[in-house]
């Protein structure tokens, strides 16, 4: 800073320094810096990458093979374990009507007519009690 002429013009020599010189000086001032730590992040993104795609080849690897689609909805449908549906009356949306054959079920069941609006829903078995259970063994 012992030079007569100043590199560069300052606020108190009346020139407005623009941000664009201020940017490139200071580029060229820590140019080395710059390139070493650019360098360095581009390095360790390189090794990331082979990383993660090591690990996805060993994560196929040890997984199971998947299964296909008829597999998974046979897995998906196996029948429930056993058990008693209970009568119910059932609220149907607006505007539909319980056929006549539920309607006589509810009237032989509960010795009235099936409330507007309802349906009713007799009780059953669902599901698989196996060839030796009954209904409360089942449960049990």
């Amino acid at each position: 800073m012992n030079d007569s002429t100043p590199s560069e013009p300052t606020p108190e020599d009346g020139e407005p320094t623009s941000f664009a010189e201020n940017a490139k000086n200071l580029f060229n001032k820590h140019k080395w810096k710059i390139l070493a730590v650019g360098g360095a992040v581009v390095a360790l993104a390189v090794v990331a990458a082979r990383f993660a795609e090591r690990q996805n080849t060993e994560d196929i690897e040890d997984s199971e093979p998947s299964l296909g689609l008829e597999d998974a909805d046979r897995q998906k449908r196996t029948p429930p374990v056993g058990h008693a549906v209970v009568a119910t009356l059932v609220k149907l949306a607006p505007g539909q009507q319980a056929s006549e054959e539920r309607r006589a079920a509810y009237k032989e069941a509960a010795g009235e007519d099936l409330p507007a609006g309802s349906t009713y829903r007799s009780e059953h078995r669902r599901g698989d009690f196996g060839e030796d259970e009954t209904p409360g063994e089942a449960a049990a």
